[in-house]
């Protein structure tokens, strides 16, 4: 079997030849807010695809995934195949400063410890992807387990008494376990993906998993094993984030149109009522995460990029 690599060069010419004659849609320069919404803010606009922003303890800092995407397209056999290449590190920025600081290559899924005195994350560089934690400059690479737990750990928060919620794949499903900070006392709590601490009480978590067709947002305590179901419908709910305070959740769904994949901002209650929407237009939104003041940082492919946003949220007190 015979494969010729093409340059960079001659690849985006093919490209541009393939899609000259489609009409690529126009994404806005900013995402689009409704009226319970205002001071939205862009936070990063580096050329990497930028998810998963966690703000820090004290409210100061972002952690938040970088992930560089490159192609090669390579002839095999008179048939031209596209190979997708993909590099992940963990960036650490000062809110509302320009500087990023990238802390860890080959790791995603980072969050700060409770008590500010470092963060957690997956370590990808392995075979199988592990939890890791070092210091909040990304220094000492600390194994929480020794191996991996399943096929591919990722996830992790740690709650106040030291404990790693996180998940993993076990027979091609994503399950969230837990285990204390050592490797030790592990278990698995329940089939589902992107948990998220209830400040207010660790014993709550907040995550997806899929009911029928769609995925759905439910809420869990972890002491009792009871389950609340808090969205429905034949559209994607998705990625819930409880404020500081414990009484909002924040999350992404594609209810504006569900014909559409793009997902938008929306915020409701803790027990699931009181539904606004925070974006909306043709932008695609996603890891809503609450910052201090109501403030939520998010993804948006505004411009055609990922970057990290933030808007102030109105909400009744």
């Amino acid at each position: 079997m015979k494969s010729i690599t093409i340059s960079s060069a001659t690849a985006l010419v093919i490209i541009l030849f393939i899609f000259s004659n489609k009409i690529v849609a126009q994404i806005p320069t900013a995402p689009g807010t409704t009226g319970n919404a205002e001071n939205l803010t862009r936070e990063t606009s580096d050329p990497t695809q930028e998810f998963y922003a966690r703000v820090s303890p004290d409210g100061k800092f972002l952690l938040y995934n970088a992930l560089e995407i490159s192609y090669s397209l390579t002839l095999t056999n008179g048939k031209l195949e596209q190979k997708t290449n993909k590099k992940y590190r963990i960036v650490k920025k000062e809110i509302g400063k320009p500087i990023t600081n990238p802390l860890v290559s080959n790791a995603a899924y980072p969050t700060w410890l409770p008590d500010n005195s470092g963060i957690i994350f997956s370590y990808i560089k392995p075979e199988k992807s592990v939890i890791v934690r070092s210091d909040n400059n990304g220094v000492g690479l600390n194994y929480v387990s020794a191996g991996a737990m399943g096929e591919d750990d990722a996830e992790p928060a740690v709650t106040r008494d030291s404990k790693v919620i996180f998940t993993t794949l076990m027979s091609n499903t994503r399950m969230i376990c837990s285990m204390d900070l050592k490797g030790g006392n592990y278990s698995v709590i329940t089939e589902g993906s992107h948990p998220s601490l209830n400040p207010n009480d660790n014993n709550k978590i907040i995550y997806n998993i899929k009911v029928g067709k769609f995925v759905q947002v439910f809420t869990m305590d972890i002491k009792t094993g009871e389950k609340t179901q808090l969205t429905t419908g034949e559209y994607n709910n998705r990625d819930g984030s409880f404020s500081r305070d414990g009484k909002y959740i924040a999350f992404v769904s594609n209810r504006e149109n569900p014909k559409k994949e793009n997902k938008h901002i929306y915020v409701m209650k803790a027990n699931g009522t009181d539904l606004i929407q925070i974006t909306q237009g043709e932008t695609d939104e996603s890891d809503p995460a609450w910052g201090t003041d109501t403030n939520i940082f998010f993804s948006s492919n505004a411009e055609k990029n990922y970057n990290i946003w933030k808007a102030k949220v109105k909400i009744g007190k």
